[in-house]
């Protein structure tokens, strides 16, 4: 390979990462708000301890029993945390690997 053609490669790998990270970066967005909503109905589900709860299910709402509504959501809860560290890392490593890109490239000039 030329080093024309090493630079193009280079250039290429750059962009596949750049939109990697930005895919990761929203999907951790995305992730905390989720998360965030959860905090809220969690909060929400100990200030009206003596009210009847319902659930969404689709288009309608359905009467849940309380403790298990919030054993749910603490749950759904516990799992968008493990993914959102599973994506933080992720986003390390694609953060660390255009780096290395980057350096590379940046020698090669």
């Amino acid at each position: 390979m030329t080093d024309e053609e090493d630079a193009q490669n280079m250039m290429m790998e750059m962009q596949q990462l750049q939109q990697q990270l930005q895919q990761v970066t929203v999907q951790k967005e995305e992730t905390e708000s989720e998360m965030q909503g959860i905090a809220k109905s969690l909060e929400e589900l100990e200030d009206e301890s003596d009210q009847e709860v319902y659930k969404s299910v689709g288009e309608i709402l359905v009467k849940k029993d309380r403790d298990q509504l919030v054993e749910d959501l603490e749950d759904e809860h516990e799992k968008l945390e493990s993914r959102k560290e599973s994506l933080s890392k992720k986003e390390e490593r694609l953060q660390e690997k255009m780096q290395e890109t980057q350096q590379k490239f940046g020698e090669m000039r």
